[in-house]
């Protein structure tokens, strides 16, 4: 199961140093947006909250795709006032907002500008899988030493720390004991931690070391100057995103044009919004819950929804849907949708895959050749090795393969099996494939039990339906070749999960690489067997379903969609 993340940004309006320095123009966008963007970035935040006193900045947090559900109090926004209080009443205020408890609670500071996802998912991780009440951000002191600091009274110079005094000769920084400091830029918690303890450390924390440049702290406009100079030179991954404002009812309807009702990601569309807004009345909501949904859906004409919703597209959200027509989905799959029922109802349902533009969509290709690589090169094993100490000394359980001459199997000779061709033949690999479409002819193409036994990896990018339930079953790992590399970037549904554990545990496969797993729309609330076995084994990796998940890609599946809706309501 997913674990709850809650992200507190606090933004009080009353700076003192810097007067309204939240919102303080740096690179063309407020101070506070970047702390937004990098817990946006997170794969693991779930929501975002910045708790403020002023209306100014709740707006301005809104923009840029915060949740601002209320004003804190006047008592809690005081500059003497403890920040650990006015965390611990935005986590109680939240709750009650969302109706839901988090796991686990971040604050990020907005005096933070360079600190970015990368650290926020690392702080995260360790959290997730310690038995730490907290992981708090710290940086090297560098040359501000203990040794160096000094105290000046009536003009003469004395050692601050009688702990560390410095020798009359000078010091050098060499030969200094490591020393550190918070620099402000995560404090990550358990739930238990803020309201039972009432603070962000609780009995035990863990020291998250960060690299001095993420650490800038904006305390005065020198350190802005600093930010600014970071930013420009690109050592920023924070670049903010304004948010078209989300339209809660269509204003000023025309009658004579189709509601449509947008709940696909489009931040990142603004300048192709037009398309759509120029033919229909457009309802843009941004990640409703399944009761919004279904009250909306009473006077809808046509749906872009969402490629990956929390909630499955059944007679329950469509029930009240009488008005509609069409679900538009900008990806290839349709599990996430009761193709059935909406037959039954007459509602046509439109994939990108009716378009041929989709075919010059590439990211899912590119993706399932890294997938395909990180098992080749054992990159993954590698990295987490570094992590924990290690280097070459352990050589002999980082090596890896090289491609060239390895026999790929490929089943599915689709848009991504063609491409995964390409790539694997300018390698130098011997690539096969299975398809059950007749028209297809090549001396690549091989029967399933000849690449089975023969292939070094076998890739699965076949199309969901139906009939290839568990198409990867028992019996199919029971045929590969001893050792082989496993890799499924196609749907979660087409691979018996248990047979892929037990082919894993007994060994008989070297590893497997997924992209996908069973009833994604229900991981919110219940376990995946295959997720809690990559938590304690490493010959499973499982990524977020993130394969067509670049900007490009879904820029292109975007324009598909809108392109198939126009289609459809002016035949």
């Amino acid at each position: 199961m997913r674990h709850k993340v809650l992200a507190i940004i606090l933004a009080r309006g009353g700076s003192k140093g810097i007067p309204k320095k939240n919102i303080y123009n740096i690179c063309g966008h407020p101070l506070l947006s970047y702390s937004i963007e990098a817990a946006k970035n997170s794969n693991y935040i779930n929501k975002i909250v910045v708790s403020t006193d002023d209306s100014k900045i709740a707006k301005i947090a809104k923009d840029y795709g915060a949740h601002t559900p209320f004003l804190r109090s006047k008592k809690l926004s005081g500059d003497k006032v403890p920040s650990a209080d006015a965390l611990l009443d935005c986590v109680k205020r939240s709750e009650n907002y969302f109706k839901e408890k988090f796991d686990y609670i971040i604050e990020l500071p907005c005096v933070s500008p360079i600190r970015d996802n990368f650290d926020i998912d690392r702080a995260l991780e360790i959290l997730f899988t310690n038995k730490y009440d907290s992981v708090i951000s710290y940086v090297n002191t560098g040359e501000k030493h203990p040794i160096r600091l000094k105290r000046i009274k009536n003009n003469i110079v004395t050692n601050f720390c009688k702990e560390y005094p410095e020798p009359d000769i000078g010091s050098r920084r060499q030969d200094f004991e490591d020393c550190y400091i918070r620099n402000g830029a995560i404090y990550s918690m358990t739930r238990n931690c803020i309201l039972n303890f009432k603070n962000r450390n609780g009995k035990k924390s863990f020291p998250l070391i960060m690299d001095t440049k993420k650490s800038i702290n904006i305390d005065e406009k020198f350190d802005l100057k600093i930010a600014e100079l970071l930013i420009k030179n690109g050592d920023c991954n924070n670049k903010p995103k304004l948010i078209k404002k989300q339209i809660e009812i269509i204003e000023e309807k025309n009658p004579k044009k189709k509601n449509i009702l947008i709940t696909a990601p489009v931040f990142f569309f603004q300048k192709h919004l037009s398309l759509l807004e120029k033919n229909f009345n457009c309802l843009f909501i941004e990640k409703p819950n399944k009761k919004k949904i279904i009250k909306l859906l009473e006077n809808i004409h046509g749906w872009l929804c969402h490629p990956s919703p929390e909630y499955f597209l059944d007679k329950k959200i469509l029930t009240k849907a009488n008005a509609l027509e069409l679900i538009a989905t900008p990806s290839t799959g349709t599990t996430h949708i009761d193709l059935e029922y909406c037959k039954k109802r007459k509602i046509k349902v439109l994939p990108i895959t009716i378009s041929k533009k989709f075919e010059k969509i590439k990211a899912s290709s590119e993706f399932t050749f890294l997938l395909c690589m990180l098992g080749f090169k054992n990159i993954i094993n590698a990295l987490n090795q570094v992590r924990i100490g290690n280097w070459r000394n352990i050589e002999d359980k980082i090596r890896g393969n090289e491609i060239i001459g390895k026999e790929i199997g490929i089943f599915g000779y689709g848009r991504i099996g063609k491409n995964l061709n390409k790539y694997f033949s300018a390698m130098g690999a011997k690539v096969s494939f299975f398809d059950v479409k007749k028209s297809i002819r090549s001396s690549k193409k091989k029967t399933r039990d000849q690449i089975l036994k023969n292939s070094d990896l076998v890739i699965i990018c076949v199309s969901y339906s139906k009939y290839n339930f568990n198409l990867v079953n028992k019996k199919f790992f029971s045929k590969m070749k001893k050792n082989a590399i496993f890799v499924n970037t196609s749907r979660g549904e087409v691979v018996d999960e248990r047979a892929l554990i037990n082919a894993l545990k007994t060994k008989k496969i070297k590893f497997a690489l997924l992209d996908v797993v069973k009833n994604e729309q229900y991981l919110n609330s219940k376990k995946n067997i295959l997720l809690e076995y990559a938590k304690e084994n490493s010959n499973l990796v499982i990524s977020p379903h993130m394969a067509g998940l670049t900007f490009e890609s879904e820029r292109k599946a975007f324009l598909i969609s809108v392109n198939n809706i126009i289609k459809h309501f002016n035949k």
